[in-house]
């Protein structure tokens, strides 16, 4: 690397940082506490019948009484307080007793509108316009030895909704209930909603999500497609990257499903049942708190998929299992990224040996190849041919230097999810200057050290590349690494630091064993 190209690079951190710094941190405030408001879902109101069926006197309205101030009602569940109120949400707030939303003692508590931005959560509501007003009525809430129980009733419609919290279960037990006086709607929905902001530094890993033949994520855009979804739909939900908001079906009749855009950034996820007499029952599990595989399976097998470990999640779980082992001996998950680490490096070294051995044996073909490609660049045909019969009379099996990247790869991006993606390390401490392995580094110490070691790596590690352009490539590839892991959680930057410096101890072996001349001494 020339003068001027070292030069461009250190310009380029700089520009990086500073931007980082004096730009994006500022802009990162909390995100607005003003709700979205909520409405009956727009397919309800679509699916309004025309007219009244023969024999059936219309729906009319209660007339609606001035409001008295919504009482309140705490529940004590297992991860926390379940407030409930006498309105229209079923859910007033959550409150999670072991989760912040910062690293400072006075920080406040991980809530609904923490991880949704809504004030309130739920709601039942029917697709006859005439029954729309329920969705802002105020009914009465007494307590039970079980939970509580709210009613409301007028001269159209009976409704109950009961919630049962057991020291069992990690979930609250709900079971609404609505009995038709006069006529009866076609569809009863059960609704949620998330408000996506750009103020939200985790914004990207915040979704809706529904079990139907699988887990289906949608992403809060400044537009959300109206969708309807078939049953069978096992569970609606509303994510951020560590919490979780669902409501799990538990009726005999799978519901269908309906995704709706509920403003700016905004989406509805809906279950859909048909209610085919006078009155209807819906019993469902929901659950607020951490994104913890177990946690997610105690409700139902299907919920820990709203988990993202990506395409290798089958390797994602052994991987999580084994930090969390590690963590048993060593009580810090920044020792632990650091210990398997090291011990995935041991595992995969057999096949970093071979990866070298065969480049070695690339490399002695070289010259060889290079007279092949000259004596028949205008025939390509014969150009293949005797490259693969050269290599095939030195024992080299192109597709051997390959394989053992290719092994590896579902390993380093499973590991790389999980240390993005696991409650475990959300304001886990490390040490030093990182207090959260959830966050970025603040003094963006790692992700410099990262490039540095990377550029080290690069210089020990034999050069393939023959295509100038190419080269002057890879040589900028850490800086675009450093730069990319700038606003990534520590932990996995601290992941990617040891990989790299346990690489060089790697290389540094292999160079002497099979007598390689690093890329610095060619």
């Amino acid at each position: 690397m020339d003068r001027r190209t070292g030069l461009a690079i250190l310009i380029c951190m700089a520009i990086l940082l500073g931007w980082q710094k004096f730009f994006v941190e500022p802009r990162m405030v909390a995100p607005t506490s003003n709700p979205v408001a909520q409405t009956i879902p727009q397919g309800a109101q679509q699916q309004t019948p025309e007219s009244t069926p023969q024999g059936m006197p219309a729906a009319t309205p209660a007339t609606p009484s001035q409001k008295k101030p919504a009482q309140t009602l705490t529940l004590q569940g297992p991860n926390g307080q379940i407030v409930l109120d006498e309105g229209g949400s079923f859910l007033s707030d959550w409150i999670l007793k072991d989760f912040k939303q910062g690293m400072s003692q006075d920080a406040p508590q991980i809530d609904l509108r923490s991880v949704t931005h809504q004030q309130g959560q739920m709601q039942l509501a029917f697709d006859d316009s005439s029954l729309a007003y329920l969705n802002d009525v105020q009914g009465t809430l007494k307590a039970t030895p079980q939970g509580a129980v709210w009613t409301y009733e007028d001269s159209n419609v009976k409704l109950a909704r009961e919630f049962i919290v057991s020291p069992q279960s990690n979930h609250l037990d709900a079971r609404i209930t609505a009995e038709f006086k006069t006529r009866s709607p076609r569809f009863a929905f059960i609704s949620m909603v998330s408000q996506g902001t750009g103020q939200d530094q985790e914004a990207q890993d915040q979704q809706l999500l529904y079990w139907h033949q699988g887990v289906e994520r949608v992403q809060l855009k400044d537009t959300l497609d109206q969708k309807q979804i078939a049953s069978p739909v096992k569970f609606i939900a509303a994510t951020s990257r560590y919490f979780i908001l669902a409501a799990v079906d538990e009726s005999p009749i799978a519901p269908n499903g309906l995704q709706q855009p509920a403003g700016l950034k905004a989406g509805r996820i809906s279950l859909v049942y048909p209610v085919t007499t006078n009155s209807i029952q819906i019993p469902l599990k929901i659950y607020f708190g951490p994104k913890e595989l177990e946690a997610l399976r105690q409700v139902d097998p299907t919920l820990d998929h709203a988990i993202d470990f990506g395409w290798f999640t089958v390797c994602a779980y052994p991987l999580l299992k084994l930090l969390k082992w590690l963590h048993q001996f060593v009580l810090n998950y920044g020792i632990s990224i650091i210990l398997l680490t090291l011990l995935l490096k041991v595992l995969t070294f057999p096949l970093n040996y071979k990866s070298m051995k065969n480049m070695k044996n690339m490399a002695r073909l070289q010259p060889q190849l290079q007279r092949i490609k000259e004596r028949y660049k205008d025939d390509k045909e014969a150009l293949n041919r005797e490259m693969l019969s050269l290599m095939k009379n030195h024992g080299y099996n192109p597709m051997a230097g390959c394989l053992p990247v290719l092994i590896q790869m579902p390993i380093f991006f499973a590991l790389y999810r999980v240390l993005y993606s696991s409650i475990e390390l959300y304001h886990a401490p490390f040490g030093l200057w990182i207090h959260d392995l959830s966050s970025r580094d603040p003094y963006y110490i790692t992700p410099v050290l990262l490039s540095l070691t990377m550029f080290i790596q690069q210089k020990l590690t034999p050069n393939t590349a023959t295509d100038p352009a190419q080269a002057r490539m890879m040589q900028l590839m850490p800086l675009i690494f450093g730069a990319f892991m700038i606003a990534l959680p520590s932990g996995l930057t601290l992941y990617m630091l040891v990989n790299a410096l346990a690489s060089i101890a790697q290389q540094v072996f292999l160079n002497k064993k099979l007598d390689i001349k690093p890329a610095s001494a060619v």
